[in-house]
Order: structure tokens, then C-alpha cells, then sequence
């Protein structure tokens, strides 16, 4: 399969969400989204014309569930793989979205404003969570660098996110919870304020595995935690709130 720049694209299969609404390409054996940019986009709340980038944006999963959503948002993806990014582009194209949702496949810490159709008003990302040298590296290189710091850590991604937002613009990003601890430290220096955080839990008698964060560039953040998120009830099913976040 080769796509419409002539790069050959990995064997793939075909995902849905909103009830067929969106029809998503991913590659059947390299890196493959999960809950996370789903929960993420449900947090993503724009007003009109609102500009948004995506860093990492893998097949394109998250700038496709706000397209979708939001008809009158400009929506930029970056991605440094190459295969994953014609993956987004291709996605894009089906889901004909193409005249309000751009892909670029590039490094996220050479990207400029100019790239990207101005600053941004949100940015969002569900960047590689896992500390370079820690942990077991996934022999599969397309999912090693989406899952660990190999290509951008923490302090890269703050800094990336500092130069490409409005003041008074929102980061928004999901991360492992044991995480937490290093996240007030590499905000600060950029002048980056809590606004909010949230919890996910699997199910209420379990640790939080997840949180989701907010934070504001140059502005006043409120610093509060928001209710948990539990994804499953006591019976092993759906909670309500999480179903909602797969519904067009």
C-alpha cells in the first residue's frame, strides 16, 4: 500500500468511532492509539476559529475526533515519523477534512509559528511518557519513540509548546500519574501555571494509572483537581462519562 506521496505504508487496518462518522488507517503492526487521545479530545473545549496543534499526533486520531466535532477550528498535527504522519495525512484526505486539518511531518522542536497558520490557542498532545534508558525499549522502533523520550522529553516539550502558543494560551496533555512530580518543576521556568488537573482511575478502588493536565502560558492558573475520571464501574462495565467520550 503506498500512499499519495508515493511512501510505501505499512500493512494497516481500519478503525471507527461516532458510529462510523470517522474511519481511522493505522498500521496493524507499529504504533496504534489507545483511550488516551480519546479521553484527551473530550477535554478539548474551543470557541470559534479557535487554532489548535496536536504535538505527536501519530495516525491522526485526535485531530480527526475534533474535526469532527468542530467544524470551525483550524487544526494542525505534527509528527516526526514518516510513516505515521502519511498515515494522519491519509486519514485526513478520507475523512475529507483536509480544508481545515493540516499534518506535518516534522520535528515538533524545528517547528515555527509560520508552520503551523500562526500561535496557537490550545495545544494538545499525549506525548511519550516514558523516561529515556527506563523500562523495557520496545524492539518495534515506530512504537519506542512514540512511548519513550527518545525524540523529545519533558523539558523539550514545554519548551516546543512555550514557543508555539498564544500568552494566556492552554497546554493540554495526558501523562502518567507517578509522573506528577516532575510536571510543576518543568512548567515553571517557562512560565507555564496550573490550571487543572484530573485523575483516570480504572475503576474507583484503584490507583490513578493517568492524569490529564491543563496549564496556561503566561497566565493565572486556577491550580485545582478536578473530579477523577473512572473508566470502568464496580460491574466491570463502561461508566457513563467514558462511553459519552466514544459518542458522536
Amino acid at each position: 500500500m503506498s500512499n499519495r506521496s508515493g511512501l510505501k505504508l505499512a500493512k494497516s487496518t481500519v478503525d471507527t468511532l461516532f458510529k462510523n462518522q470517522i474511519k481511522i488507517s493505522q498500521p496493524e503492526d507499529g504504533y496504534r492509539y489507545s483511550m488516551d487521545p480519546v479521553i484527551l479530545a473530550a477535554q478539548v473545549i474551543p470557541f470559534p476559529n479557535c487554532n489548535i496543534i496536536d504535538i505527536g499526533c501519530g495516525c491522526g486520531i485526535i485531530p480527526l475526533i475534533l474535526g469532527y466535532r468542530f467544524k470551525n477550528a483550524c487544526i494542525t498535527g505534527i509528527e516526526i515519523q514518516s510513516q505515521l504522519a502519511h498515515f494522519a495525512m491519509e486519514n485526513i484526505a478520507a475523512n475529507k477534512m483536509s480544508d481545515r486539518i493540516k499534518i506535518l511531518n516534522q520535528d515538533i522542536q524545528a517547528t515555527t509559528p509560520l508552520d503551523t497558520n500562526g500561535f496557537a490557542d490550545i495545544i494538545v498532545s499525549n506525548p511519550p511518557y516514558k523516561k529515556k534508558n527506563t523500562g523495557r525499549l520496545n524492539p518495534n522502533i515506530q512504537k519506542a519513540i512514540a512511548r519513550h523520550e527518545i525524540k523529545l522529553d519533558l523539558s523539550q516539550f514545554f519548551s516546543s509548546a512555550h514557543r508555539l502558543l498564544k500568552p494566556r494560551g492552554q497546554i493540554l496533555f495526558i501523562f502518567p500519574a507517578d509522573r506528577f512530580p516532575e510536571i510543576i518543576p518543568a512548567m515553571a521556568p517557562l512560565d507555564f501555571q496550573l490550571d487543572w488537573i484530573r485523575f483516570i482511575h480504572t475503576k474507583k478502588k484503584n490507583s490513578a494509572k493517568l492524569m490529564m493536565v491543563s496549564g496556561l502560558k503566561e497566565g493565572h492558573g486556577r491550580g485545582i483537581v478536578r473530579p477523577p475520571l473512572f473508566i470502568y464501574d464496580t460491574d466491570n462495565n463502561p461508566t457513563n462519562e467514558y462511553a459519552a467520550m466514544f459518542k458522536p
